[in-house]
């Protein structure tokens, strides 16, 4: 009778050690899932940023007439540069008509752009031109406010710059749609040091 009870109790270790390997394989594929859709979204940021950043630079369409004159850098037509913007914006991110993006994996849903932003700075005054979500405009001017008006973001306003926030959706883990957005501000003459610089 000895023996049996041994035996037995060798069969229970057998299944234990086999139903604890079952739940280590489902927990190493649950990692290996969110570690893929973590780097789904972090490829999303990188392509995001690139696109708004170029799209921005874009938009730039800076007054040359007042530049030769007074060497201020401005951007003359808020209307002429959020057209633009929403242009290249369109072609960078690769979006069709209905500004919806093919691979469905990365952006599920119609990019939407939420705001954008002209920041003209001329002298020591800082003259803001933006547009929201609803294509609704408007401009105001900060006196004096070189160097004291931020961003969305978080970037100080030294020169004339621009600011663009856009959202979408991105399809998460077993189809939960998670809404994100990604916002970017270029300095126009930070930019255009960095080109003749490199």
């Amino acid at each position: 009778m000895k023996i049996m009870g041994i035996n037995r109790l060798e069969r229970s270790e057998g299944k234990v050690e086999i139903v604890t390997g079952m739940y280590l394989l489902i927990f190493l594929i649950l990692v290996l899932t969110v570690q893929q859709q973590v780097n789904y979204f972090a490829l999303t940021h990188i392509f995001m940023e690139d696109a708004l950043a170029a799209s921005n630079l874009a938009s730039a369409v800076i007054d040359v007439r007042e530049y030769g004159i007074s060497h201020t850098v401005r951007i003359a037509s808020a209307a002429e540069a959020f057209a633009i913007y929403q242009k290249a914006l369109q072609e960078n991110l690769n979006l069709n008509e209905r500004w919806e993006y093919g691979n469905k994996t990365l952006i599920s849903s119609p990019v939407e752009i939420l705001q954008y932003t002209i920041y003209n700075v001329e002298k020591e005054d800082v003259t803001i031109c933006s547009y929201d979500r609803y294509g609704g405009y408007s401009t105001w001017k900060v006196e004096n406010g070189l160097g004291s008006v931020y961003t969305p973001d978080g970037t100080r306003v030294e020169s004339t710059s621009i600011y663009s926030r856009i959202g979408f959706t991105v399809e998460g883990i077993l189809g939960v749609s998670i809404f994100a957005d990604q916002d970017n501000t270029v300095d126009i003459i930070g930019s255009m040091t960095e080109e003749t610089e490199g």
